[in-house]
């Protein structure tokens, strides 16, 4: 599935601004309108005799456009009908408060730490039929949050309620928030940035998912030139240069290491 999107600077307020423009509204050109149209068919076809309401998103670096990609297709899903939670399951470098210009607490961590119920921070009809559950305060513990028994029954709890159920993760190839996400969700829609998201990080995340038991749905590319435009040009050679920068100051020196790395290594 390809998607079609300018790239955008990762840092300050003003990519922010940047990035609102990206949001699907009156304005959107017929062909982005389009991409995400089939990617909400597709996704509700993801799982054959099953259906699919409950997904993440994720990616294998940061900056990658995975959280606009995954409101627009909330958006997507409400503007067909259907009543849709977006959950920013991101607690390290939280983007959707700031997307939609709303205060991310109480949100997520608040709810997993037992501090306040689910009811008091999902915020109702943020655009028509959707609601959206911000990530709250960034935690000390994120992955044990995202990991504990109570995702679980927040997740179950809200299927009973909503349609769909769309979930913004970090990238999965720098920490394991979004395993802890996919294995209470029907699976994981792995977002890949055109000329720029590197081999080696697509890999490392399908390791990672494979180790974790996660359920891969499929990938959705992002950074597509418009057929007839005069182009977008994109560099390669980012490598790991997000990977200081995505973790909050107490994480910051820890070395990320598992089987899939070791693994990795050795190939080619």
């Amino acid at each position: 599935m390809s998607l079609m999107n300018k790239r955008h600077n990762p840092d300050g307020e003003q990519s922010f601004t940047a990035q609102r423009r990206l949001l699907l509204g009156p304005n959107t050109s017929f062909y982005i309108q389009e991409a995400y149209n089939t990617l909400r068919t597709n996704i509700r076809f993801a799982i054959p005799g099953e259906g699919c309401k409950r997904l993440c998103l994720t990616s294998g670096l940061a900056s990658e456009g995975k959280s606009t990609t995954i409101l627009n297709t909330a958006i997507s899903f409400a503007e067909n009908g259907s009543k849709v939670l977006l959950i920013d399951g991101d607690m390290r470098r939280p983007s959707q408060a700031r997307l939609l210009i709303e205060k991310a607490s109480p949100g997520l961590s608040n709810v997993l730490a037992g501090l306040c119920e689910a009811d008091v921070a999902i915020r109702r009809n943020i655009k028509p039929n959707l609601d959206v559950l911000f990530s709250g305060e960034i935690p000390p513990n994120p992955l044990e949050l995202l990991g504990s028994p109570r995702m679980k029954e927040l997740i179950d709890t809200m299927s009973e309620r909503y349609d769909v159920i769309l979930v913004d993760t970090p990238p999965i190839s720098v920490v394991s928030d979004a395993c802890e996400i996919a294995n209470v969700t029907d699976g994981v829609l792995f977002l890949v940035r055109q000329n720029e998201t590197e081999r080696d990080a697509v890999r490392k995340g399908i390791k990672q998912m494979e180790l974790s038991n996660c359920r891969l749905l499929g990938f959705v590319i992002n950074g597509v030139v418009e057929e007839g435009s005069k182009g977008y040009k994109y560099k390669y050679g980012r490598k790991y240069k997000y990977y200081r920068r995505y973790t909050y100051a107490s994480a910051g020196k820890k070395k990320h290491s598992s089987k899939a790395d070791n693994e990795l290594k050795g190939e080619k």
